[in-house]
């Protein structure tokens, strides 16, 4: 108490002092108060814009390559992968598929080398060998809603031309399921949608002879402008002639297509 009185006499006589005391307390509350509302606004905003964030998928590429006597494997294919966990399984899924058909293409060309080198050793022949399995990949769409790739994939298995054949991936985030191509164009129009096919053919040498349908087409993708129509070779002409890859603008399909 003698302390308190010797501070409350000291002011008494230096009103001035008390004065800039009063002040200085105030500001270093006034600032202690501003820093927790910065504070608090900082972790709003924060959050604000963490949930507004848009959900990005990366798209890395991996490799894979078997050389021996018998076989040449080659493939390059996609990987999916997403820092949301909601999207990032569904990565995970249509990884998995990839990886699946990947593994059954290399275990086929295996077993029918085994099966053809069987057969040239019992026929006293010499093999025609290496057999090739070579795998390129095209990703039209990779977003927080669709996933959509195709998979090129020539094999040479004895013969004097390879083949080339193509596989379609389409997958929806949102529904947690692949897509079929009755999940994607609606195939009770397919008139109207196979004049459309049509009016985008290309076909400047007339080397295809066919007419390309949806009845007739190899695989189906989408990016966010284009739906792509894919026929393997031999499908509408002479196989010289190649693939056929057509696309057509979403927005003439746009009363056939079901993608939302």
């Amino acid at each position: 108490m003698a302390f308190f009185d010797k501070k409350v006499h000291f002011f008494k006589y230096r009103p001035e002092l008390l004065y800039i005391a009063s002040v200085y307390i105030l500001r270093i509350e006034t600032e202690k108060e501003m820093m927790r509302n910065y504070t608090f606004v900082v972790a709003l905003l924060a959050l604000f814009f963490t949930g507004c964030v848009e959900a990005t998928i990366k798209v890395g590429k991996d490799f894979l390559s078997h050389k021996t006597n018998e076989f040449d494997i080659t493939i390059a294919y996609p990987v999916f992968t997403s820092q949301k966990a909601e999207v990032e399984q569904g990565c995970k899924v249509v990884n998995g598929k990839i990886s699946q058909l990947i593994d059954s293409l290399q275990n086929d060309l295996k077993a029918q080398l085994n099966e053809y080198l069987q057969k040239a050793r019992e026929m006293k022949e010499e093999p025609m060998i290496p057999f090739e399995l070579d795998v390129k990949d095209s990703v039209f769409m990779a977003d927080r809603h669709y996933i959509s790739v195709r998979l090129a994939v020539y094999t040479l298995t004895g013969g004097a031309n390879g083949l080339t054949e193509y596989y379609a991936v389409n997958y929806s985030l949102k529904d947690k399921k692949f897509l079929s191509p009755e999940s994607i164009l609606n195939y009770d129009k397919s008139a109207e949608i196979d004049k459309q096919i049509q009016r985008n053919f290309k076909n400047p040498e007339n080397c295809f002879s066919e007419v390309p349908t949806l009845a007739n087409v190899t695989t189906i993708n989408f990016s966010g402008g284009d739906i792509c129509f894919t026929y393997n070779p031999l499908v509408l002409g002479a196989h010289y002639c190649g693939t056929a890859e057509i696309s057509v603008p979403r927005m003439l399909l746009k009363g056939d297509l079901l993608l939302k």
